[in-house]
C-alpha cells in the first residue's frame, strides 16, 4: 500500500520529516515524499499534505486508487470536498496538534485588547506614561465578560472551556448545535467574539458590515481561524470595535495590515497561532494515528464529516 507524503513540509524539521516517513513505513506501507511540483503515482492509496497544496477533481481523477486524504492542517478549504465524496476518498485533518496554541494565542489576543495594551505600549514606547488613562478606562475582569466563540469544532470547544474555567459567560455559538444561540444573537450580547470555526461556504465573510454593525460598541474581535471568514475592508472601515486581534487573512501577508495598526488597539500575528514548539512531533503522532485507524477499519478522530 502507498503512501504519499506530498508537498513542501515547512512547517516540521527535516528529522521530523523522516520520522513520519519512518513511521508510517513501520506500519508495512510504502511511503514516498512528492514535491509540490510533482505528482504521486497513480497507485497511492493515502496522501498526506497541507495547507499550500490545492487537492481537487484534477488531482483525484489522477490517483485513482485514493482512498484518504490527511491534511496536515486544522482547516481544509484547500481540499475539494465535493470531488472527494463523489469518488468516496476519505478526508480527515489534525486539528487536535495546533488546539490547545491556538487557544493561547486567541486567549492572549483577547486579553490584552480588552486591557488595551497595545495602545498603552505604544505611548510608553513615544515616551507617555498612560497610568492615568488607564485607570479612567472601563476595563472589565473576566467574570463579568460574555464570550461569543464561533465554531465548536475541536478548537472551538476547547476555546469554550478555557473561557468558562475564567469565569466568563460563553456563548457556543454553531448550527450544527441543538438550542446554540444564533449568530445574531451572539454577536448582540457579546464582548468578545472569537472565531474557531473552519472556512465553508456559510462561515466566508462571516463577520461582515452587517455584523460588526450588529456588535456591541466597544466589542473585542479575534479571529484565529481563517482570514476570508471576515471581510477584510469593513473591517477596516468599522469605527465600533474597541479591539482587532487577527492571525490570519485573505490574502497573506496581507497588505493593509498597517492600515489597521494605525486604528490603535490591534494586534495582528503572521498565521502563527497554532506554532508551539513540538508542534511537529504532535502532527506526526496525529498523523500516524490517522492513518493506523484508517488501515484498521476505525473510525478517524479529524475526519472531515458530511456537514463539514
Amino acid at each position: 500500500m502507498h503512501v504519499a507524503l506530498w508537498g513542501p513540509s515547512d512547517h516540521v524539521a527535516a528529522a521530523e520529516a523522516d520520522a513520519l516517513r519512518d513511521r508510517l513505513a513501520a506500519l508495512d506501507l510504502t511511503v514516498t515524499h512528492v514535491g509540490a511540483d510533482a505528482a504521486p503515482s497513480a497507485e497511492t492509496q493515502v496522501v498526506v499534505v497541507n495547507s499550500k497544496m490545492q487537492v481537487g477533481a484534477k488531482a483525484f481523477d489522477w490517483l485513482k486508487d485514493l482512498k484518504l486524504v490527511v491534511t496536515t492542517t486544522s482547516g481544509y478549504d484547500h481540499i475539494d470536498l465535493g470531488a472527494a465524496r463523489e469518488r468516496g476518498i476519505r478526508v480527515a485533518r489534525c486539528a487536535r496538534s495546533r488546539r490547545d496554541a491556538v487557544v493561547d494565542t486567541s486567549l492572549a489576543m483577547a486579553t490584552a485588547l480588552q486591557r488595551r495594551l497595545p495602545l498603552t505600549t505604544a505611548a510608553a514606547a513615544a515616551g507617555r506614561w498612560m497610568r492615568a488613562d488607564v485607570k479612567a478606562w472601563p476595563i472589565p475582569l473576566f467574570s463579568t465578560l460574555t464570550v461569543a466563540v464561533l465554531g465548536q469544532g475541536v478548537i472551538g470547544r476547547r476555546a469554550s472551556e478555557v473561557w468558562q474555567a475564567l469565569c466568563a459567560t460563553v456563548l457556543a455559538c454553531d448550527p450544527i448545535l441543538p438550542a446554540a444561540p444564533t449568530l445574531a444573537e451572539a454577536l448582540a450580547r457579546a464582548d468578545v467574539v472569537t472565531l474557531h470555526c473552519s472556512l465553508t461556504e456559510t462561515s466566508r465573510r462571516m463577520i461582515d458590515a452587517a455584523a460588526l454593525a450588529a456588535m456591541k460598541p466597544g466589542a473585542i474581535l479575534v479571529n484565529t481561524a481563517r482570514g476570508e471568514c471576515v471581510d477584510e475592508a469593513a473591517l477596516l472601515a468599522d469605527t465600533r470595535l474597541g479591539g482587532i486581534g487577527l492571525d490570519v487573512f485573505a490574502s497573506e501577508p496581507w497588505v493593509d495590515s498597517a492600515a489597521l495598526l494605525a486604528k490603535g488597539n490591534v494586534l495582528v500575528s503572521p498565521h502563527s497561532a497554532g506554532w508551539h514548539a513540538g508542534l511537529g512531533a504532535s502532527l506526526n503522532d496525529e498523523v500516524v494515528t490517522q492513518v493506523n485507524a484508517w488501515l484498521k477499519g476505525l473510525a478517524l478522530e479529524g475526519e472531515v464529516g458530511l456537514t463539514g
